[in-house]
């Protein structure tokens, strides 16, 4: 019998740190669960760690082991893990990143709150913490921006959700495949669909994880939350920033395409009108943006936002 809730990892070169987040896992109050892991392509101990915590728990498996099609990135790795968990009738689904490590009433606490809240998806706070899982002082965990409503009138410019806080139902996951490859991240399409197709959403304001920060933990650091390194990042990375955001238009697009008929029709307003400004001019979607309060979490990450569309040559990408 299939569990009720499944947990999924993408794992790459994360011998130093995959241990203690399967024990965490391991660890968890609530027991019905199954943990799938689709390895990348890693060239480390990583596999072989995994294949030591399979034998010590039959929850545990590792999926893809001889596909030859390996190097797909995070976000089609998860996306991966999605197809074989939604084929496997999951009824809630879990994000697992290899570094973090979970607190043990995690699982518990979100599992009960989608039952009783009757919502789709849940996301939960966490906390950032040290190479070595110290949390990090009061004052950088108050450095977390707050969440941005309207949802999805946020999310055209920001993800505001990771993928390791969330748990969503198997219904949902099934809308949200397949993730397109022009996706930014896994976290960032599902939240796109959750709150294009205006399912409800739930935040459970406490904190159940610690996000681990280390010299390659790039995404969702909590530095990025600092001014001075988003105007540093603004000036040293400006091409990447530029590239980012075609990449992020191009993801909306496909959006709009995939789920046009799915989509509530003041979303699907708002993205036509989104596409159409940009057609126009420059000035054109800064003033749109601007009108319908289209914006990022703090003033100056909307401005580095507004300058890089300023930018942008006139879209033909988006007729691709």
């Amino acid at each position: 019998m299939a569990s009720l809730v499944y947990i999924l990892l993408a794992s790459y070169n994360g011998e130093k740190y995959i241990e203690k987040q399967l024990d965490s896992l391991i660890s968890q109050t609530y027991t019905d669960w199954s943990l799938l892991i689709r390895d990348d392509g890693s060239k480390d101990e990583t596999v072989s760690i995994i294949k030591k915590y399979i034998t010590k728990d039959t929850r545990i498996k590792l999926i893809d082991e001889h596909d030859q099609n390996k190097g797909k990135g995070a976000c089609q790795n998860f996306a991966r893990l999605m197809e074989v968990a939604v084929a496997e009738e999951a009824h809630f689904i879990l994000f697992c990143d290899q570094d973090d490590y979970w607190f043990a009433n995690k699982i518990e606490l979100m599992f009960k709150k989608m039952m009783d809240s009757g919502s789709s998806m849940l996301y939960s706070d966490f906390l950032y913490a040290d190479e070595k899982l110290n949390p990090l002082p009061s004052s950088i965990q108050a450095s977390k921006s707050p969440f941005l409503f309207p949802f999805f009138k946020s999310l055209i410019v920001q993800n505001q959700v990771y993928g390791c806080t969330m748990m969503l139902s198997g219904e949902l996951a099934k809308r949200c495949l397949p993730i397109p490859k022009v996706a930014e991240n896994h976290d960032y399409w599902i939240s796109l669909v959750a709150s294009g197709i205006n399912v409800k959403i739930y935040h459970l304001k406490e904190a159940l994880m610690l996000y681990r920060q280390h010299e390659n933990n790039v995404t969702g650091s909590f530095r990025d939350h600092y001014v001075s390194a988003r105007v540093k990042r603004f000036f040293l990375n400006f091409d990447v920033l530029k590239r980012r955001e075609i990449k992020k238009i191009l993801m909306l697009k496909v959006l709009s395409e995939q789920l046009n008929a799915e989509l509530n029709s003041e979303n699907k307003k708002l993205l036509e009108g989104f596409f159409k400004s940009l057609e126009k001019s420059k000035s054109s979607i800064v003033l749109y943006c601007i009108k319908n309060k289209i914006k990022r979490q703090s003033f100056i990450s909307t401005i580095v936002y507004f300058l890089v569309l300023c930018t942008l040559d006139k879209p033909k990408f988006l007729n691709k």
